[in-house]
């Protein structure tokens, strides 16, 4: 699989793009991102893997970027933009916040089904994946509907809910071949991203409130991408379900 990664250089995005490294079904990782990556990404004998694509603006994606990603048969997108917390005062404003919380996503969403997600076929199964998935990183009470008070973190639960919102409608409309969607988008909703490994402080921290190691977030996210939830109308997981199997382990503890 040949994925776009976005959000490469922050907290759970450098996770997710050292297992995609590593991943032996991952064949190519081509990361948006404004700043350089490491350079340890570009050396070894997986070096390869990896291509940085020095990308400022995430609302425009002009054709020469996306005809560049439909020729190598880009078949997937993880987006790790903008973290998971309730907190939005890494920004400016709240206009910032939603700007990059929900059109940045939306944007992506929009060129990528249209212009990649439509280059796909069943008919190249299993050697090639249909349909386009987009794995958007969301956050724990991600709330859809705007005009619902809330009572904790308020902005960007409905930050993230209304990106969720806009991304679904986005594979609703998104074309058809040979009889089926090409677009598809899968939401988790993580609690708090903590440090990984299966440290006891952190087993029990995760056992005791919504939260996640930042390592089985990012094997979620990829098994999404991969092979996605296995159920068309399954399109959200939720803090539990991003645990995935590592639940059991965490379960003893209660």
């Amino acid at each position: 699989m040949k994925i776009v990664l976005a959000g490469s250089t922050g907290f759970i995005g450098k996770e997710i793009l050292d297992q995609c490294v590593a991943h032996n079904y991952i064949e190519q990782i081509f990361c948006l991102t404004r700043k350089p990556l490491d350079q340890s990404y570009f050396k070894g004998k997986r070096g390869h893997k990896v291509t940085e694509i020095i990308h400022d603006n995430y609302e425009e994606y002009p054709d020469s970027l996306l005809r560049r990603l439909r020729d190598e048969g880009v078949d997937g997108c993880i987006w790790a933009l903008g973290g998971t917390g309730g907190r939005i005062d890494q920004y400016k404003s709240l206009e910032e916040a939603q700007r990059v919380g929900i059109n940045y996503p939306i944007q992506a969403a929009e060129a990528f089904a249209k212009q990649l997600a439509t280059a796909l076929s069943p008919q190249l199964m299993p050697k090639k994946k249909f349909p386009f998935r987009f794995v958007f990183v969301s956050g724990w009470g991600a709330e859809q509907n705007q005009f619902r008070k809330l009572w904790i973190w308020n902005d960007s639960r409905h930050i993230k809910g209304a990106a969720e919102k806009g991304l679904f409608d986005v594979a609703d409309n998104s074309d058809e071949v040979q009889g089926h969607k090409c677009f598809e988008v899968i939401a988790l909703r993580p609690g708090q991203v903590i440090r990984g490994g299966d440290a006891a402080g952190t087993l029990l921290w995760e056992a005791t409130v919504p939260s996640i190691a930042v390592d089985r977030l990012a094997m979620r996210a990829i098994k999404m991408a991969l092979a996605g939830t296995g159920d068309e109308k399954k399109k959200i997981l939720e803090n539990k379900e991003c645990l995935g199997e590592g639940w059991a382990l965490i379960n003893t503890l209660n």
